[in-house]
């Protein structure tokens, strides 16, 4: 009786680890090929300025560096409307640093009759306003124009719109739920955590294998903890906040509430309203987005609480009469705005400057080395049985 009851107690501790075990091959197999995709592209587009800046040089640079005068926006929107038809720009990204040319996203009409507008990037001259070329961001091409963008969009929608996204951010919460199996399975016994941590056995041996897959993925278990749950709160930015609203108040940005507007001709053009930004706030500009529906301009400028290199203070300057409409920063006043105001910087490594990026791309591909690992390990097994 005593022995009976000593193996029933056994086997009912093995279901749990079994379903474990499952759980994380599983995770594995289906979900891992597309997390070794995210990895590989999130190392790359780490380092995305830089290396559109090699990659077209023609575009993001200029060869006499512009100095601390005006940028000239509206000759820039003039000559891009001229070239390109129905061209409306979303945002309008200012240089910053001596040289970096004006790029504007938006949207223009495509060629094909009927068809969607299409997106576009535009860059022009940031003294002249001179037109220095455009791409388009959503095409499928492997030439030095458009393949960083398709590394871009595979990473963030899986070149799929608003599907590939939720997949995305879908993937993103299977990958943080799975790491609770993952260290389980890792160190079943806590005070077996150190020798978990360490890689032995004999080279080309089984267990060499399995502790390459198991001791680094201890090792990066906070980064990979946070790359996971940034990356489900960027992709399914709705229901994380629906989720941690419950704690405190989350704030959005003030024109996503703001009612529509009448359009009309408005009153100051854009170049007018950074000239009253400059002159009330004094400080360096980032970017300015046109917000026509709103009668807006939101100038994002730089400030002391942003997390990273991008300027996160939002002021919103009439478009009739240049009034100072609100402001608002994307740490925002609560404890949840602050927690989302830090998932892209921390997400992309900008947080932490260079040193942020090079440790992302290498998280990248820290990352896909675990998957790789890991279904080597399972081909291992699987020949063995």
């Amino acid at each position: 009786m005593a022995s009976a009851a000593i193996s029933a107690t056994v086997r009912g501790g093995r279901r749990p680890r079994s379903s474990l075990r499952a759980w994380h091959l599983w995770f594995g197999l289906v979900i891992g090929p597309w997390l070794a995709l995210l990895a590989l592209t999130g190392s790359v587009i780490a380092f995305y300025d830089d290396l559109d800046r090699q990659l077209n040089a023609d575009l993001r640079t200029v060869a006499a560096a512009h100095g601390a005068g005006p940028v000239a926006v509206d000759r820039a929107v003039a000559n891009a409307v001229a070239s390109l038809p129905g061209f409306l720009p979303r945002m309008i990204d200012l240089p910053n640093r001596p040289g970096d040319t004006i790029r504007m996203v938006g949207s223009a009409r495509s060629e094909s009759v009927g068809a969607e507008p299409i997106s576009v990037y535009v860059f022009a001259h940031p003294g002249t306003g001179a037109l220095l070329g455009w791409r388009e961001p959503g095409r499928v091409a492997f030439d030095r124009r458009h393949i960083l963008d398709l590394i871009y969009g595979l990473h963030v929608e899986l070149l799929a719109g608003h599907i590939g996204a939720w997949l995305i951010g879908l993937a993103a919460l299977f990958w943080l739920v799975d790491h609770i199996p993952a260290t389980i399975l890792a160190v079943p016994r806590l005070k077996g955590i150190a020798a978990a941590m360490r890689v032995s056995g004999s080279a080309g041996s089984l267990r060499r294998l399995y502790d390459l897959h198991r001791a680094p993925g201890l090792w990066l278990l906070p980064f990979t903890l946070m790359l996971a749950l940034t990356g489900w709160c960027l992709a399914w930015p709705e229901e994380s906040r629906a989720i941690f609203g419950h704690l405190s108040r989350v704030s959005g940005r003030l024109h996503y509430a703001m009612p529509d507007r009448e359009t009309s001709a408005p009153g100051i053009s854009a170049e007018q309203a950074l000239a009253v930004f400059a002159t009330r706030h004094g400080a360096r500009i980032d970017s300015i987005q046109p917000l026509p529906r709103k009668g807006l301009y939101a100038v994002r400028s730089f400030h002391p609480r942003d997390p990273d290199d991008m300027g996160r203070l939002w002021t919103y300057i009439s478009m009739e009469d240049g009034r100072t409409i609100a402001e608002r920063h994307d740490m925002g006043t609560s404890a949840s705005d602050a927690f989302f105001g830090w998932q892209y910087p921390l997400h992309s490594g900008r947080a932490f400057g260079l040193s942020g990026r090079i440790f992302i791309a290498a998280l990248g591909l820290a990352t896909f080395m675990l998957w790789l690992s890991g279904l080597m390990l399972w081909r291992r097994r699987q020949r063995r049985r």
